[in-house]
């Protein structure tokens, strides 16, 4: 879950790229013209980072829907569902996802791979989704690592 939600929060980065920009390189400052056209009103600048923290919780909650249904469709206690549920709120209010420890890790590679921001917060949002949709998928598949012997006497 957690390669999951860190990997839709960087697609979600990738598409507001421009203003990520604009907003750590405080070109208010040294650009107020490209800064005005990006952030037309003050309180556009003030309800941007909200707004894209809002996708951390939109991915737990897909990630939550997903292990739920997949759980079910597995016939799987429910019990699981709710102690990751638990778990991920309790990073979400450390605020786990906003500081980008899982992106921390990775950084040397997309920086080694790609110089722009945008390409970088894509490919690493593809990769960390896949990933965490992968994981998702093969933790609700119970027969998946457990060897039949076809010899059992």
């Amino acid at each position: 879950m957690i390669f999951f939600i860190n990997g839709i929060l960087q697609l979600r980065i990738y598409s507001v790229t421009e203003k990520v920009i604009c907003l750590k390189n405080h070109f208010q400052i040294q650009k107020p013209e490209y800064y005005n056209q990006l952030f037309p009103t003050k309180e556009d600048a003030l309800s941007f980072w909200p707004g894209v923290y809002v996708w951390i919780f939109l991915g737990l909650l897909v990630g939550i829907f997903l292990i739920s249904f997949l759980n079910w469709k597995n016939k799987l206690s429910p019990l699981n569902t709710i102690i990751i549920a638990i778990s991920l709120y309790a990073l979400l209010r450390l605020k786990f996802f906003r500081r980008e420890i899982v992106s921390h890790l990775f950084r040397p590679v997309r920086t080694a791979l790609f110089n722009d921001l945008g390409a970088q917060c894509l490919f690493e949002g593809i990769i960390f989704t896949i990933i965490g949709l992968t994981i998702l998928y093969l933790s609700a598949k119970p027969n998946l690592f457990n060897s039949k012997k076809p010899f059992e006497r």
